[in-house]
């Protein structure tokens, strides 16, 4: 069942309606309930799934339980007072020995309505509802049984009168008329006396003293549901008023904000002007700070080249001494060994003229734009170029990639690529002079933090031609200044490996 709201039993009127009930059903003279009926305190809901209304009492409030415990004795001492005026008036009629029938009646009548009177207080705490339409449905039509029970049946009756269901009110008066008729017509036979009108103007006394409460509790409900309409309409309007009030505040806050805004603004302007000097001046500070950044780089990169290049360079001039001075000496040297000794000298004597050359046009002046666009420092492209001249030169060389790639190297830093770029120069120089004709490997590779070069070519068994293993000393030398270090050797499978690391 649903109803329009969910109001419910309030404990000071609840109580109201019972002495109508009493007097419809046992004391046709006693009063009518009060005329004027207050609010009542919990909500009826119209459903299970209904939260309960503002008025509807806890389960855990005290006071609600003392509204409820005042009801159940109120009751119980009313309904027993009723129950006491019929059971004396039964006896007084068959003189103290009534049928055995009447009095299981009556006993009927005092379990019945002790146990509804008793529950009648607490379920004003019951949440409104299907079941609680039902359980005071179900007192209700107790009530044509039980004398006992017609005061809580009279507050039930209230109850079901605040929900405004005109389905409740009917069910109500035709079960409590379909109860009372049966339960009057036996007590008239075991009395002998089956009388219809009788009947009949018991069962319109009752059913008109059971108006009394449901048209009160509907007087009730109606007047809470106008309160509620009004709360809400002034609680809306009330909240119309702040929020004009809140609009006014706004707009004023806006208009001094735009006050403001166009004050700094001109602020801004003032700002902007000052900024735009300041700027200026910075712009020619730093024009003037970036070309002496420039001209100290240059110097830098130019005192780098001429140590690289003199590293280079002595390392072909001691080569072309060596060679040389082995051809003067050396008398027992056969016509290719010779040849091959001449084409190292000369060979050298080309590096180091071709180095020489670019180490002089790195160091012009830096009034010559051409000395930027020289750049004779080893770069990525420089590992490439040294295998191809070997390759020009009737080598056989492979360079492969391990784990990195020519992005990842033009990373690393720039010393590092010259010392990568001279260990290969230097290791496939080697190679051509000891084993001529036989294929080389090399083998660049990242290990972790560390880059590694790895050369190797196989040894022939011919004569080599005079060395002092300076060269390889260098290799390491360089290597071990940039915190890495070298190392060489004959494998067993006769070939000659060199392996040089550096910090990545």
């Amino acid at each position: 069942m649903t109803a329009s709201r969910p109001v419910g039993p309030a404990s000071p009127q609840e109580a109201a309606p019972a002495p109508a009930a009493t007097a419809t059903a046992g004391a046709p003279g006693h009063g009518a309930p009060p005329a004027s009926v207050g609010p009542p305190a919990p909500a009826e809901h119209p459903g299970p799934s209904t939260p309960p209304g503002p008025g509807t009492p806890s389960w855990r409030s005290l006071r609600g339980w003392a509204i409820a415990a005042a009801q159940t004795l109120l009751c119980l001492g009313l309904g027993g007072l009723i129950f006491l005026i019929v059971l004396g008036d039964l006896l007084f009629e068959f003189d103290d020995a009534p049928p055995q029938g009447l009095l299981a009646m009556s006993a009927v009548d005092a379990l019945v309505g002790i146990v509804v009177t008793t529950a009648i207080g607490p379920l004003r705490l019951l949440r409104p509802g299907r079941l609680h339409a039902a359980v005071h449905l179900l007192i209700t039509a107790v009530a044509g049984l039980s004398v006992w029970s017609v005061p809580a049946a009279g507050i039930a009756l209230y109850r079901i009168g605040l929900r405004r269901r005109l389905v409740l009110d009917i069910a109500a008066a035709v079960l409590l008329g379909a109860v009372a008729a049966s339960w009057l017509a036996l007590d008239g036979h075991l009395r002998g006396e089956e009388d219809l009108r009788v009947l009949a103007a018991a069962l319109g006394v009752m059913l008109i003293g059971a108006l009394v409460p449901l048209l009160i509790g509907r007087v009730v409900g109606t007047r809470h549901e106008l309160i509620r309409t009004l709360r809400e309409r002034a609680d809306a309007a009330e909240r119309e008023r702040a929020s004009a009030e809140r609009e006014r505040v706004a707009a004023e806050r806006e208009r001094v904000a735009a006050e403001q805004a166009r004050s700094s603004a001109d602020q801004a302007r003032r700002s902007a002007e000052q900024a735009g000097q300041s700027a200026q001046r910075e712009a020619d500070a730093l024009r003037r700070g970036r070309d002496a950044e420039s001209a100290r780089v240059r110097a830098e990169e130019r005192a780098a080249l001429a140590r690289d290049m003199h590293d280079s360079v002595s390392h072909h001039l001691a080569s072309i001494a060596m060679h040389a001075g082995a051809m003067a000496y050396r008398e027992d040297l056969d016509p290719a060994t010779l040849r091959k000794t001449a084409r190292t000298v000369r060979d050298a004597a080309q590096h180091a003229n071709r180095e020489l050359r670019e180490v002089l046009v790195a160091l012009r002046t830096a009034d010559d734009h051409a000395a930027d666009d020289a750049a004779p420092l080893a770069t990525v492209p420089t590992l490439q170029e040294t295998v191809d001249r070997a390759r020009a030169g009737g080598q056989e060389v492979t360079l492969a990639l391990d784990g990195l790639d020519v992005a990842e190297l033009e990373h690393l830093g720039r010393g590092t690529v010259v010392a990568l770029a001279r260990i290969l120069g230097e290791a496939l120089t080697n190679a051509a002079k000891h084993a001529p004709g036989s294929a080389v490997t090399a083998l660049l590779a990242r290990r972790g933090e560390q880059v590694t070069l790895t050369i190797e070519n196989p040894l022939t068994g011919e004569a080599h031609p005079l060395s002092t293993g300076h060269g390889l000393i260098g290799v390491e030398e360089r290597a071990r200044l940039l915190g890495g270090g070298a190392r060489w050797t004959r494998t067993e499978h006769g070939t000659f490996e060199m392996e040089a690391w550096l910090p990545w």
